[in-house]
């Protein structure tokens, strides 16, 4: 029996030099903003608002679920004060875009109005199914504070308090998706 390398051998690797490249630049993109401090706190919670989802959005879309992985890590790992919540939930929703993004988006292609329609419910998904309950899962979790309240309670602040982050990250990423050319909306993966 021959041991090949990937390399050597005639399968894909995981992610091509492309996909990192691209991960790297949105993930770095997203734990700039972190790092420069360009955050909200969100009253009566540990969790910050922050315009670094129309970097993981866009980038984790674009490179699939393994770069959502990286750019999750990115984007969560210097969130202040708890960063288990935030990995937890980026990497997640990260795995998320990457999938969604390409089942849509290659289904949709022919048609931009729809795909974009498709992109708004996807950014909504993301933040009401994926990010937003796992940040109250996570805070609950890996920082139990009683000041936090019930996972429930936690969960109904963070969602109310995530609005206008929600409709700016949509409408900017929408925007930024529906002129970017067919050849860079198209899934790397």
């Amino acid at each position: 029996m021959s041991v090949n390398s990937r390399v050597e051998s005639g399968s894909r690797p995981i992610l091509s030099a492309r996909q990192v490249g691209v991960a790297a630049a949105f993930g770095g993109a997203a734990l700039a903003v972190v790092l420069a401090g360009l955050t909200i706190p969100i009253p009566g919670t540990p969790v910050v608002t922050d315009p670094r989802e129309i970097f993981t959005t866009i980038g984790a879309s674009l490179t699939g679920p393994i770069g959502g992985i990286v750019i999750g890590i990115l984007a969560g790992i210097a969130e202040p004060g708890i960063p288990l919540a935030s990995l937890l939930a980026h990497i997640v929703g990260g795995i998320y875009n990457g999938f969604v993004y390409k089942n849509l988006s290659g289904r949709f292609r022919e048609s931009k109005g729809k795909s974009l329609v498709l992109w708004v419910l996807q950014v909504i998904g993301y933040y009401v199914l994926f990010v937003v309950p796992l940040f109250a899962l996570g805070v609950t979790l890996f920082y139990p504070d009683p000041a936090n309240g019930t996972f429930f309670a936690l969960l109904g602040v963070l969602e109310a308090g995530v609005i206008p982050e929600l409709i700016f990250t949509t409408t900017v990423t929408t925007i930024i998706m529906a002129a970017l050319p067919e050849r860079y909306r198209r899934p790397l993966w």
